[in-house]
């Protein structure tokens, strides 16, 4: 007897004589609205196809976003940077405000670049993870399903970075100063500056899309890697906390 994947307890059945279920053909744009009310259904049907198209869409969807918003990010950027700079000034009186201006322009450029590709740099990253913890957890994805089944769950992040359009159109962004300004998580309401910055991190971290992505990543490892959806939940909860402490060591 072997155990049905991707269900909650397991249900046992017998693979010589259990009849695979037919594979669902679909587009890709209805995977796209599918993960958000059918999850198991998108990654059981394309759990042997490719991740090119899905992480070109999202790549560029999050860059089209991400410009939309560059206003407030050019914002967010400068009064961060002033922040670290002045912590690091007052840590080190050795660091003038002329070498801090000739780091800016090196800095605003690798901003620039997280900012415009970040998607995929998240998803590259992440998958590293997934896969790693997967095959910890004794799964049968392949790196290439892994970077499948993290550019899936990173989906809904994309209606994040939709209702931060949103507030920079709606909302008075005057305030928006910190990286979390824009987000979902309880950060956006704690002050940068009254705050270590690791708890900053770790709070910054509870964002609803980031904790969707990971109850997301839980499915799709249980799915294509053929195992109980309550190992799939404890490989996504390893995910994200690797996340979380990379995040707050750049603190």
């Amino acid at each position: 007897m072997e155990t049905r994947s991707g269900t909650d307890r397991g249900a046992p059945y017998d693979a010589g004589t259990a009849t695979p279920p037919p594979v669902e053909k679909a587009s890709v744009v209805e995977d796209f609205i599918d993960i958000f009310h059918a999850p198991a259904s998108v990654f059981a049907r394309r759990e042997n196809g490719g991740v090119g198209l899905p992480l070109l869409i999202v790549s560029v969807l999050f860059a089209a976003l991400a410009f939309a918003s560059r206003s407030v990010y050019s914002q967010i950027f400068d009064a961060e940077f002033s922040r670290r700079m002045t912590q690091a000034m007052a840590k080190d009186p050795r660091l003038t405000a002329d070498m801090v201006n000739a780091m800016r322009p090196v800095q605003e450029k690798i901003g620039s670049v997280f900012v415009y590709l970040g998607a995929p740099l998240i998803i590259f990253l992440t998958a590293i993870v997934v896969w790693l913890v997967a095959k910890a957890l004794s799964g049968k994805l392949s790196f290439g399903q892994s970077m499948l089944v993290t550019t899936l769950a990173f989906i809904p992040r994309l209606v994040g970075s939709l209702l931060g359009v949103f507030q920079v159109v709606l909302m008075d962004t005057s305030r928006f100063t910190n990286p979390y300004s824009l987000s979902a998580s309880p950060a956006r309401f704690m002050d940068p500056d009254a705050t270590n910055p690791k708890i900053f991190a770790l709070v910054g971290s509870l964002d609803v899309f980031a904790i969707w992505m990971a109850v997301l990543i839980g499915i799709g490892i249980a799915v294509v890697g053929k195992m109980p959806r309550n190992k799939g939940y404890l490989g996504a909860a390893i995910v994200f906390a690797v996340g979380t402490l990379f995040t707050m060591l750049l603190a």
